[in-house]
């Protein structure tokens, strides 16, 4: 569609209607996660502490040479 082409409101509202857009959204919630799934985030995050040490410590010592 052009810029300078006017838009029939009618056929703009017919097309949301079809297409659902005119419903509300459903209702989101927090879910709970199941026990492995905890684990693989705390593991995740214990990497991600380890890897910052890493990098710090690298930082730190490559600043000496």
């Amino acid at each position: 569609m052009k810029r300078d082409e006017e838009v029939d409101l009618a056929e703009l509202a017919r097309l949301l209607r079809e297409e659902g857009w005119d419903k509300a959204l459903p209702e989101v919630g927090p879910r709970t996660l199941k026990a492995w799934q905890q684990w693989v985030f705390w593991g995740l995050r214990l990497y991600i502490v380890v890897m910052l040490m890493v990098v710090i410590w690298a930082f730190a010592h490559g600043a000496r040479s």
